[in-house]
């Protein structure tokens, strides 16, 4: 394997999770709720509208793992965001005191 085919082996790893994330997130109705989560979700749709070109761009195989890294990142920030406000909405739990 040459160092072009590892590269676009690792950006197709990338994206694969990226859409794998997203897709857990819409499956599990884990919508963003804060204003956080709503601007990360917004910057990784935005990013990826502008980078598909660029990513599906058979001339340009070095730019697309940086592109999907760069995506894969946004999407991981936006789903621990979700998480974290989910976490911070629930109620505490009631413990019997011991």
């Amino acid at each position: 394997m040459d160092s072009e085919e590892i590269e676009m082996r690792e950006a197709v790893r990338e994206l694969a999770s990226a859409l794998e994330t997203l897709l857990n997130l819409i499956k599990a109705d884990a919508l963003p709720t804060t204003p956080e989560a709503h601007g990360l979700i917004r910057k990784a749709r935005t990013f990826l509208d502008a980078s598909s070109g660029r990513i599906t761009d058979p001339d340009r195989p070095g730019e697309i793992l940086p592109l999907a890294t760069a995506l894969n990142r946004l999407i991981i920030s936006a789903r621990e965001q979700i998480l974290d406000d989910a976490v911070a909405a629930s109620p505490v739990p009631d413990h019997p005191g011991m």
